[in-house]
């Protein structure tokens, strides 16, 4: 019922947030709670600012891409991608084609 679909969720963010961690060129930017991952692609020796302008468009291109749909958000006056599991077709297999694709776009785009 709800309550399994959402301990699933809750599940699916932790396993997310770890994935964010063990990637190099990802950085998560808050605690998973609940359902929400706060992460950006940081390749490493760009400012705050570059690094909003590049995970702005980055977000802007996975979306383009179609697959998936994450929101933003700043915290700390840093953009950054933030991946809310709410939908109950979502599942584990899912997470590493997110987090693939936020690498891949990220490296592929040119630096500020």
């Amino acid at each position: 019922g709800v309550r399994r679909l959402v301990e699933h969720n809750l599940d699916l963010a932790q396993h997310l947030g770890a994935a964010v961690d063990a990637a190099p060129d990802l950085e998560r930017l808050a605690e998973v709670q609940l359902n929400i991952v706060p992460f950006r692609y940081n390749p490493g020796g760009l400012s705050d600012e570059q690094l909003n302008a590049l995970n702005e468009e980055l977000l802007i291109r996975l979306h383009e891409s179609g697959i998936a749909a994450p929101s933003y958000t700043t915290l700390d006056g840093r953009y950054c991608l933030r991946a809310a599991i709410v939908n109950y077709r979502t599942t584990s297999a899912d997470l590493p084609v997110l987090v693939g694709a936020v690498r891949e776009i990220g490296a592929s785009l040119p630096r500020p």
